[in-house]
């Protein structure tokens, strides 16, 4: 297999991998946040040791800006990723 340079670790991944998952209640404009989401987020943060308290995410406005602040500043372009996905969400921007 000859590599692509134009295809990244994120091209690699699932769609399901940046949400589409279960939608649960949280303190965002739209009411609810993507579980599947937040999961990502949690395990790319705890692989750079990082933890994230999922729960606390959902309903703790200041503790979820303030990973999502720490998750864009990682090397790990999938976390930073994630961490703009989660900002759009929890700013009331994110697409329908």
């Amino acid at each position: 297999m000859i590599p692509n340079p134009e295809v990244t670790e994120l091209d690699r991944l699932p769609r399901e991998f940046f949400g589409g998952g279960r939608k649960l209640p949280a303190l965002v404009p739209a009411c609810c946040v993507d579980m599947g989401l937040l999961a990502s987020f949690q395990d790319r943060m705890a692989a750079s040791g990082e933890p994230v308290q999922v729960q606390r995410m959902r309903y703790d406005r200041i503790y979820a800006i303030e990973r999502i602040a720490m998750g864009h500043a990682m090397s790990d372009p999938v976390a930073r990723r994630i961490a703009v996905l989660l900002f759009e969400i929890y700013q009331g921007n994110a697409p329908a």
